[in-house]
C-alpha cells in the first residue's frame, strides 16, 4: 500500500510542470501582445499631435500679415569687392571725414579756451595790482628821500661812475611817431599786454616813480627788462637804457644812474 502510494505521487509530481508550461507560455505572450499595443498607441498619439502642430504653424503663416513675411528685397545687397565706389560715394566719404575733423578740432579749441579761462582766473584771483596799492604820502608831495640803503619811499644817492661823453641823449620825441602808437596797438592785442603777477623785489608795494628819479638797481634787473620793446610798439632803447616792467607801468632807466629818464603809466593791465 505505501509503495502504491509513493507511486502515485511521483507520476502527480511529473505532470505538474507539463501542465504549467502551457499556461507561462501564454501569460507571456499576452504580456507582449499587450506592450506592443501600448507602443502602436503612443506611436499613433505623437504622429497626431506632429500634424495636429503642422497643422497649426501653416494656419499661422497664412494668418501672418504680408507685410512682416520676410520679402526678397530685404536681403542685404550683395557688394562686388571687384566694383569701384562712384564719384559721388567718394565725396560723401570725404565730407564725413572733414565734419568728424572739424569736430574734433573744435572740441579741442573749447578745451583749450577753457583752461585758457582758467588760468586768467587763476591770475586775476592772484595778481596784485598797482591799482589796490594806496600812494605813500611821502610821494604825494615831494621826492623819495636819498638813502644809502633801501628802505621805502627812498631812493639810492646818485652815482659816482660818470656815464661815457659818447653816450647817447635820450628823446621824447618818439611819441610824435605813428609807429609807436602802442595805445592803439594794445586795444587789438589786449592779451599781449597782460603780463600777470608782479613781483616786488623789496615787497613796497606800488610808488609812482617820476622821469628824474634814481631806481634801486634791484627794480631794473633782468628779471624785469621789455627784452623786446617793438613787440609793444615802443622804440629801441639806446646802448645803457633799458625798458623796464615796474608794476603796470614801463620805464625807461639810465642803467649808468639809475634814473627814470621816461615812462608810461598804467601800460601793462
Amino acid at each position: 500500500m505505501r509503495k502504491l502510494l509513493i507511486s502515485i505521487l511521483l507520476a502527480s509530481a511529473a505532470a505538474t510542470p507539463a501542465l504549467a508550461a502551457p499556461r507561462d507560455f501564454t501569460d507571456r505572450q499576452a504580456a507582449r501582445a499587450e506592450q506592443q499595443q501600448a507602443r502602436d498607441d503612443a506611436r499613433s498619439e505623437r504622429a497626431s499631435n506632429r500634424s495636429s502642430e503642422s497643422s497649426l504653424s501653416r494656419s499661422d503663416r497664412a494668418d501672418r500679415p504680408a507685410d512682416s513675411r520676410p520679402q526678397a528685397n530685404d536681403r542685404p545687397a550683395r557688394v562686388d569687392p571687384t566694383e569701384r565706389p562712384t564719384q559721388s560715394n567718394l565725396d560723401a566719404a570725404r565730407a564725413s571725414r572733414d565734419a568728424a575733423r572739424a569736430q574734433r578740432v573744435e572740441q579741442r579749441q573749447q578745451i583749450v579756451d577753457q583752461r585758457q579761462q582758467t588760468v586768467e582766473q587763476v591770475r586775476n584771483a592772484n595778481d596784485l595790482r598797482q591799482s589796490t596799492q594806496p600812494t605813500p604820502p611821502v610821494l604825494h608831495t615831494r621826492v623819495p628821500v636819498v638813502s644809502d640803503t633801501p628802505r621805502e619811499g627812498t631812493q639810492p644817492p646818485p652815482q659816482t661812475v660818470n656815464r661815457p661823453s659818447s653816450a647817447p641823449q635820450w628823446s621824447t620825441n618818439w611819441r610824435n611817431n605813428h609807429r609807436y602808437d602802442w595805445s592803439n596797438y594794445r586795444r587789438h592785442h589786449h592779451s599781449l599786454f597782460h603780463l600777470g603777477f608782479y613781483y616786488d623785489p623789496f615787497g613796497w608795494g606800488y610808488y609812482p616813480y617820476q622821469i628824474g628819479w634814481r631806481l634801486w638797481p634791484s627794480y631794473y634787473g633782468s628779471n624785469y627788462w621789455i627784452n623786446d620793446p617793438w613787440q609793444y610798439r615802443l622804440p629801441y632803447a639806446p646802448p645803457g637804457y633799458v625798458w623796464i616792467r615796474y608794476w603796470d607801468d614801463a620805464l625807461l632807466v639810465d642803467t649808468w644812474s639809475g634814473q627814470v629818464v621816461d615812462m608810461i603809466p598804467n601800460f601793462f593791465w
